[in-house]
């Protein structure tokens, strides 16, 4: 088994870092970490882009972090289908909310697009569940058991 020491990061492609900067840390509430240029050259033997690259840290309250990238050179068009799991590789973010209601209303103000018919659905018993797309189509799940600690016994 794969021995972490630090909460799982995930980093995210972007185009228009400061708009993804605005929903992730105003509307999700993320806090903004850190802010790095790497240089090509650095970029390049890393094997993420030949062009050099922005990486902005966002944190969540639980310590977890989503790193927007900003490639110097503008990054290809998304390409993801219609549904969230249409094409292998997609990718798709859960964040696990006390008020799943309140959080879907706050998110839909950024006009995120719904991907969940009626807002919101029970999926299976007690479990309920929205996704959404950030403001460049990634796509976000958010979910609220009504019996976390039966999902997730450590945390309670």
């Amino acid at each position: 088994m794969l021995k972490m020491i630090a909460p799982f990061e995930i980093g995210i492609c972007v185009e228009d870092l400061d708009v993804m900067i605005g929903f992730y840390q105003n509307v999700l509430g993320l806090k903004l970490v850190s802010e790095i240029d790497v240089p090509a050259d650095k970029s390049s033997d890393a094997g993420f882009t030949s062009s050099g690259y922005r990486i902005v840290r966002m944190e969540t309250n639980y310590g977890e972090r989503i790193k927007l990238v900003r490639p110097v050179a503008n990054p290809g068009a998304r390409r993801s289908g219609e549904e969230v799991l249409s094409n292998r590789g997609n990718v798709f973010l859960t964040f696990i909310v006390d008020d799943l209601k309140s959080t879907v209303a706050r998110v839909r103000e950024t006009c995120s697009p719904m991907r969940t018919s009626g807002n919101i659905m029970e999926v299976r018993d007690g479990v309920f569940l929205t996704i959404m797309d950030d403001p460049e189509g990634n796509h976000l799940e958010f979910v609220e058991y009504r019996d976390l600690a039966a999902y997730r016994p450590e945390l309670t």
